[in-house]
């Protein structure tokens, strides 16, 4: 049976029963596409494809969770949108690039996308609230890694806790969103 001629649904069900020549087919079928998406936004061939081979490899290392009715191109591009973003308001942040006066502005974007983006400014909302409510411990730690970007050993030394504290306040943070957060959990890795 010739695996290019079946459906994204049908490659998928055999995906998440573990078949690679099933995964390689998806990924032959839109690497190019996500690549030249990334690459118009992130004008950085190299870092272009980690973004592309990144979401590749948390897709299949979550292929039991994520779900395909018709098309995988959904989940890839909601996925690789939420991580340009993420990475040009990381570098804005940083100050090695100016943030477009509106993520709006970023080129080709068409109203579809616009909405998107609306909805992944809500969904940062969502996520904001939900930090905001965590116990005062476990919100510093969490803010620490995960805005701040300081490493385990550097939140342990900064606040007096055991390096295994940390990371434990760190994990529970993130399954607390993710309960949270359910419909929106897959796409965590690539928003926080």
């Amino acid at each position: 049976m010739d695996k290019n001629t079946l459906n994204d649904a049908a490659l998928w069900q055999l995906v998440k029963q573990g078949d690679t020549v099933s995964f390689t087919c998806l990924f032959e079928r839109y690497w190019d596409e996500m690549f030249s998406m990334a690459y118009r936004r992130l004008a950085d061939e190299a870092t272009a494809k980690d973004f592309v081979q990144n979401i590749f490899i948390h897709a299949w290392e979550n292929r039991q969770q994520i779900t395909v009715e018709d098309k995988l191109s959904p989940y890839l591009f909601t996925a690789l949108k939420y991580s340009v973003i993420r990475h040009l308001y990381r570098e804005a942040k940083q100050g090695t690039t100016d943030l477009p006066l509106s993520i709006y502005s970023l080129p080709d974007e068409t109203e579809q996308k616009k909405q998107d983006h609306y909805e992944f400014d809500r969904l940062r909302e969502r996520i904001q609230s939900e930090i905001t409510s965590m116990p005062d411990k476990m919100r510093e730690v969490f803010i620490l890694s995960y805005e701040k970007e300081l490493s385990v050993r550097e939140i342990a030394l900064r606040l007096s806790l055991s390096e295994q504290t940390v990371k434990n306040q760190v994990h529970n943070a993130l399954k607390r969103l993710r309960g949270r957060l359910q419909s929106q959990a897959i796409f965590l890795p690539f928003i926080l």
